[in-house]
């Protein structure tokens, strides 16, 4: 009986541990190279916004051209 009760706790905190794993959003988002964070890149290296999709208007400000990556 003891043994089902820790199979089944240990079954939980897997999964939990498994679903809050695959929520995190590694991905910065960006318009210009302004809106990647300083820190992100290595000593030599510079942060860049990488262009991945075209702006279809300016009527919505909240849509993102790329991603944040490091050159």
């Amino acid at each position: 009986m003891v043994k089902v009760f820790k199979f089944t706790y240990l079954m939980i905190i897997f999964f939990s541990l498994f679903l809050v794993a695959m929520n995190v959003d590694a991905v910065i988002e960006c318009n210009q190279h302004s809106d990647c964070p300083k820190d992100m890149c290595q000593f030599h290296l510079k942060p860049n916004c990488i262009l991945m999709k075209v702006r279809l208007s300016n009527f919505f400000p909240n849509f993102y051209d790329g991603i944040c990556g490091c050159d």
